[in-house]
């Protein structure tokens, strides 16, 4: 199931365990059971955004997870969980 990460100062439906930074979620899929199951690899990619600490920890624009080369606004966690850009 993939899964929309979009930076967020209002709202964020998630924030990052290292440096507390908010992100929006947009679910391809809406079962509870579904999303539970993702947020320890979202929690797992948020920490490895931590990994490198010669650039910005977190990407500005959103992104995916798991990665995938299209553009987020494109993915189907944008397009099934209505992301709007």
């Amino acid at each position: 199931m993939q899964v929309l990460c979009a930076p967020s100062e209002s709202s964020p439906d998630i924030y990052c365990p290292v440096c507390l930074m908010g992100f929006r979620l947009f679910w391809e899929r809406t079962s509870i059971a579904d999303r539970q199951a993702r947020l320890s690899d979202i929690y797992d990619k948020l920490r490895e955004h931590h990994a490198d600490l010669a650039v910005v920890a977190h990407p500005e624009t959103p992104f995916t997870i798991p990665e995938w080369s299209g553009l987020p606004q494109f993915s189907g966690a944008a397009l099934l969980g209505g992301a709007s850009f």
